[in-house]
């Protein structure tokens, strides 16, 4: 009679071959993960960028404005820095007597057209 022990301490293929399916979809996860974390780190700086680019276009009006010239600058400019295209347009509210400032600053980012816009009023 044959006797049969089978004190087996090995792992079988079929067990590798889950283990290894089980973290390579781990690993790619991370990685997905990883590279959505790179996208938005790259998106959120260029807000940044554009919101200090739309502060500094406000503060030149605002400076424009205390010194009393603010009829005498045109009431729509476009222009760029960098990336960063930026155009804004200055209305006369008369039921208010103020003006009417609308500010856009928009870039290129991945084939996607993003902006950032800002309006306020100015005297």
């Amino acid at each position: 009679m044959l006797n049969c022990r089978s004190n087996n301490k090995a792992f079988s293929l079929l067990e590798l071959l889950v283990t290894v399916a089980v973290l390579s979809v781990g690993i790619v996860a991370i990685l997905q993960g990883i590279s959505f974390s790179a996208r938005l780190t790259g998106l959120s700086g260029d807000i940044v960028r554009a919101v200090f680019l739309a502060e500094d276009k406000l503060q030149e009006l605002s400076f424009i404005e205390k010194q009393g010239l603010i009829e005498e600058i045109p009431q729509e400019i476009n222009g760029a820095e960098g990336k960063f295209g930026w155009r804004y347009n200055l209305l006369l509210d008369s039921d208010l007597d103020l003006y009417k400032l609308n500010l856009e600053v928009s870039w290129k980012r991945s084939d996607r057209q993003e902006e950032v816009s800002l309006a306020t009023y100015l005297k």
